[in-house]
Order: C-alpha cells, then structure tokens, then sequence
C-alpha cells in the first residue's frame, strides 16, 4: 500500500490518511479508497477540483435524479427558452422559484397569498406567520390551499462549458487515484504530478471522440468510468476518464512508465448507484495519442450528440419519475378527499367514486403525455 500522500508526499498515518472518492460524490461516485491523500490535499482539492466539476454537471445531475452516498444536492434555478425561471431539485422535480407572500389586510383579518412547491412548504410558511400573527389558525388555513399541478410546454436549458484547468485536474486526479488504488507507485505518474502539482504545470489530456473507447458501450444508460492501462514495454501509463457520456478524456499519466503491466477499471451508473461492468481499450498508436493529448481535434460535434442522448435518457427517467409520484399522489389525494381510509371495504359506490377522482387526478399528467407524443420529433 501507498505510504506517502501521492500529492504533497506526507506520510500516510491512520490520523491523516482520507477516502477518496475515485469520482467525486457529487455527481453519483460511491467508491471510495484509502492509502493515496492526506486529510488536507483531499479536502483542497475537493474544494477546488471537484467543486468545479460538480458545477459544470449540476444541471445533468439534477436532471437525471442522480443517486449520492453522502449528503444531498441543493436546488439550482434555471430557465425555459423563452427564459422563464424554473427550480430543478436534486430528484428531477421542477417547480416555479418561491414568491414572496404577498400580506393584505382586510378589516380585522389578514390574507396571506404566496406560490410554494408543495403542502409542507405551505404550512412551514403559515408556521412562521404564527409568531407575528398568534391568532392564526394554521390548520384552518390549510383547508384553503389550492394544488395546482402543471407542466411546461418548452424546455429548460442550461448553456455549461466543460472542461478548464479546475474540472481537468479533478479527472486527472481520478486517473491518479485510480493509479495508485491498484499499486501504481504516485512516483511513476510523471506527467500527471507534474501537472496537478504546479498550477502552470503542461496539462496531460484532451478530450478525445476519434473512436468509441468503451467496447461493450450499453444503449440508453448513463455512466462515469475511470480506466488505467499501464505498459512498460512502450513506458506509457494512460487514463480515460468519461463523465455522463459527455466528458471523455484521455490522459497520459506517464510517458516512462517502468512497472509491471496493470489494467484497472472503475464504471458507476449514478442513477442507480451501481457498478457496471465495462471494458475500456487503451491501446493507441503515437499520432492518436499525441492529436489526443494535444486537443487537436474538434470535439463539438461529439459532444453534442452525445449530450443529445444523455437528454433523452433524462427525459425517459424523468417520465418514470412523474409516472410513479403523480399515481402516489393521486391514490393519496382520492382517499383524502372521499374521507376513505386504506384497506376500508370496496363497495360499486366507492369503486365508483374512486375512479372519477383517480382520473381527475390523473388528467394534468396524462395530457401533457399526449402532447408530447403530437409533438414533431
């Protein structure tokens, strides 16, 4: 095992020694590993490195409802085309920003009027109008909250520019961590320390799309990967890093690589929070890796396309989501509102009653469904 902090070459004691996530936690990485950065590169960098990364994904993130081991995202506003702003939470969910409450005075009562995502939010409000309003009947007034479900007839967009000298040491370090993770010695990762370590130092990547390097690539899933490949016999150790099927680099970790031959991969689908198993290849000749690290190469096009797909695997997960939270909804609101409790006796009446409220509940979800099955593809 690694006794020295591959980064600042402290030596690693059980006091200093982090869990590194080999992908950062905040885009859906799970794995963590031990014995390669001390306590205080692992935070300087996360909140540098990382940090950056996870800003340029947090719209991807967000849409794809991406699963985390530790912590929770927060909600980030965006806009529609036509610019409407819209809230997209960490599940996937959208809702208008919050209003202010708007506090009219009529004779001796108070009307309190404001837009919230959902009946939680409502009463958390009205709570805290009861420390300036003591006579305030909370219970009461949420007898008089109106839910109103709605869906947008545009996109939301978000305009991200990946990559910059932040986001790329942060794939470079999970190339490193990687490395190391599998016995690589951090001495023997020349070109990535030397760039990671020195704030000019040459960068060691590009983004490459000249051939698909996942060889067994699954149709319609979402994943991150980190691979190494180390050769002594041509002194290269190589590192492809690929976030959400956008961001794909490779990285030239060493150019007089010595050890023994290794091979090691790490992939994650951070929808689910599960490991996959993908094969990455690695083998190039000179001119491929040299246009690759090189950025010679124009990577808009790819990137597009493949943004495109993500897109459409976000809207399918997004449909999935809605599908199973309108049916919650609506059994919950129906029982509600029929004053039935679960597991009652069904009567024709009731089954009835049931089944008219379920519809009126269902409608919102199931016309927007419809139009979007009109709409011109």
């Amino acid at each position: 095992m690694n006794s020295q902090c591959a980064l600042c070459g402290v030596e690693l004691t059980p006091d200093n020694d982090s869990a590194e996530h080999l992908i950062t936690n905040s885009i859906g990485g799970k794995k963590k590993v031990k014995g390669v950065y001390c306590v205080p590169c692992n935070s300087s960098t996360g909140t540098l490195w990382d940090a950056e990364l996870a800003r340029q994904f947090q719209f991807l993130a967000r849409q794809l409802g991406i699963v985390r081991d530790r912590g929770t995202a927060s909600s980030g506003t965006f806009a529609t085309v036509s610019g409407v702003p819209i809230r997209l939470h960490p599940d996937g969910t959208l809702s208008f920003p919050p209003a202010k409450p708007v506090v009219t005075k009529e004779g001796n009562a108070v009307r309190i009027a404001s837009r919230v995502r959902n009946r939680a939010e409502a009463e958390r409000m009205l709570r805290g109008f009861q420390r300036t309003y003591p006579k305030l009947d909370v219970e009461a007034a949420m007898q008089t909250v109106a839910e109103e479900t709605s869906y947008l007839s545009e996109p939301v967009i978000e305009v991200t520019a990946f990559g910059g000298p932040l986001a790329g040491r942060s794939a470079v370090k999970s190339a490193l961590t990687l490395a190391v993770s599998a016995g690589v010695e951090p001495q023997s990762c020349n070109l990535a320390l030397a760039y990671l370590k020195n704030e000019e130092g040459e960068p060691c990547f590009g983004f490459y799309s000249r051939r698909d390097l996942v060889t067994n690539r699954p149709q319609g899933r979402v994943f991150h990967c980190v691979a190494i490949e180390g050769d002594p016999a041509s002194g290269r150790l190589i590192g492809y890093v690929e976030f959400f099927g956008v961001y794909r680099m490779v990285i030239v970790l060493s150019d007089r690589y010595t050890e023994p031959q290794v091979k090691a991969a790490y992939t994650i689908d951070p929808t689910t929070g599960a490991e996959m198993n993908l094969d990455v290849n690695l083998t190039f000749t000179e001119d491929e890796l040299r246009l690759a690290v090189s950025n010679a190469d124009d990577v808009t096009s790819a990137q597009v396309q493949a943004m495109n797909e993500v897109m459409a695997i976000a809207q399918q997960l997004s449909i999935k989501r809605e599908e199973v939270r309108v049916a919650r909804h609506a059994y919950q609101a129906t029982l509600s509102k029929l004053d039935l409790k679960p597991g009652q006796e069904m009567t024709p009446d009731i089954a009835l009653a049931m089944s008219r409220e379920m519809t009126a509940q269902l409608m919102p979800f199931l016309l927007h469904r419809m139009s979007l099955q009109r709409r011109p593809r």
